[in-house]
C-alpha cells in the first residue's frame, strides 16, 4: 500500500494486540506456522517464535494471567509489574517483525511499538480498574477477559492475513478509544497509587492533610474560590473520581473541605477546576482492598469518589459529606 512495506503496516495491530494480551499474542504468532493456514512465511523474523521452549513458555505465562484476572488485588499486581514489561516486549517484538529493515525505521518501529503496546495495556488495565472501584459485576470478568482473547486473535489473524486491513481496523479502534482512554489510563495509575499507599501504611492516626501538605496548583485554584469563606481550616486528600458530572468519567485530583461542603479539584487543558460536591448527598461509604469510596447521589448513575485507606477514616468522611 503506496510503497510501504507490510512489515510497517502491521506494527500497528501487532502493537495493539501485544498490548491487550502479550501472551496470547506471542502464543499466537509461534503457533500460526504449524497451523498450514499460513503458507507464506511470517513477516520479519516473527517465525522465530515457534520454538517450541518459546511456546511453552508464553503459554504457562498465559495461563497465569488467566488466573491473576480472576481476583482483583491479583490482576492489579499483575498488571502494574507489566506495565514495565509490555513497552520492553512491545519494542523487542517490533524489533522481530522489522528485521532486516534499515537501521532507522528499526530504530524508530521499535520505540513506536514499545509506546503503543504500553497505551494499550494501560487502557486495558485501567478498564479493568474502573470496573473494580465502580463495582461493575456485569459482565463478568471472566466474559471480558475472552472477548478481550477473542479481539486479540483476530487481529492478529488478520494482520498476518491482510496487513493493510489490520492497520485500518487497528486505527479505527484507536480513534473509537480515544475519548476515554485516558480515563482508563488515569484509574490504572491511581489504583497503583493506592496500592503502594496501602502497603506503606503506617499506623499514625488517618487525616486530612493540611493546607501545607496541599500541592501548589491545587492552593492556586483555590484562591480566587470561596471555599476560602470563613469557619474551619483548609484540609484536603488525594481523591480519584467516578462518573462526577463535569468531570472526566475517571478523574484524579484533589478533594477540599473548608468549613463548609467538599470541593473536587483536578487538572484540565487550561488549568484546574472545581466541582463543589454540596449537592450531591452520600449514600453510604465502602472499604475495599486498597481503598475507601463514598458513594454519591448524582444525575449519573454510579458517582463515587475514592480515597487511600492511608487518608482521611471513614469517620472523618462521614462529618464531611452529607448523607441522604
Amino acid at each position: 500500500m503506496f510503497g510501504v512495506p507490510l512489515e510497517v503496516l502491521a506494527l500497528l495491530p501487532l502493537s495493539l494486540a501485544a498490548g491487550v494480551d502479550l501472551y496470547l499474542t506471542l502464543l499466537f504468532i509461534g503457533a500460526a506456522p504449524t497451523t498450514g493456514l499460513w503458507a507464506s512465511p511470517l513477516p520479519g523474523a516473527l517465525g522465530d517464535l515457534d520454538s517450541p521452549e518459546v511456546l511453552i513458555m508464553v503459554g504457562t505465562f498465559y495461563i497465569l494471567e488467566f488466573a491473576a484476572e480472576r481476583f482483583p488485588p491479583a490482576a492489579l499486581a499483575w498488571n502494574a509489574f507489566h506495565a514495565i514489561i509490555r513497552p520492553v516486549s512491545g519494542a523487542l517484538l517490533a524489533l522481530l517483525l522489522l528485521d532486516g529493515q534499515p537501521l532507522p525505521l528499526l530504530i524508530g518501529g521499535s520505540l513506536l511499538g514499545g509506546a503503543l503496546a504500553s497505551l494499550a495495556h494501560g487502557f486495558r488495565a485501567g478498564g479493568e480498574v474502573v470496573r473494580w472501584l465502580g463495582n461493575v459485576r456485569t459482565p463478568s470478568v471472566l466474559l471480558v477477559s475472552l472477548a478481550e482473547d477473542v479481539l486479540v486473535v483476530g487481529m492478529v489473524a488478520l494482520t498476518l492475513d491482510a496487513p493493510a486491513w489490520a492497520f485500518f481496523v487497528a486505527l479505527l479502534a484507536i480513534v473509537a478509544v480515544g475519548r476515554t482512554a485516558p480515563s482508563f489510563v488515569r484509574a490504572f495509575g491511581f489504583a497503583i497509587r493506592l496500592a503502594i499507599g496501602r502497603v506503606f501504611q503506617t499506623l499514625r492516626q488517618r487525616k486530612w492533610p493540611g493546607p501545607d501538605e496541599l500541592p501548589e496548583w491545587v492552593r492556586a485554584s483555590l484562591e480566587d474560590d470561596d471555599v476560602f469563606a470563613p469557619g474551619g481550616a483548609l484540609r484536603g486528600s488525594p481523591a480519584g473520581a467516578y462518573r462526577l458530572q463535569g468531570a472526566p468519567h475517571f478523574s484524579t485530583g484533589w478533594i477540599v473541605v473548608r468549613g463548609g461542603t467538599p470541593v473536587f479539584v483536578f487538572r484540565r487543558k487550561g488549568g484546574a477546576a472545581l466541582i463543589d460536591l454540596g449537592a450531591l448527598a452520600a449514600t453510604g461509604i465502602r472499604e475495599g482492598d486498597f481503598f475507601r469510596r463514598v458513594d454519591l447521589l448524582g444525575p449519573t448513575a454510579g458517582t463515587c469518589v475514592f480515597f487511600g485507606l492511608n487518608g482521611p477514616s471513614a469517620e472523618s468522611l462521614k462529618a464531611e459529606f452529607l448523607f441522604a
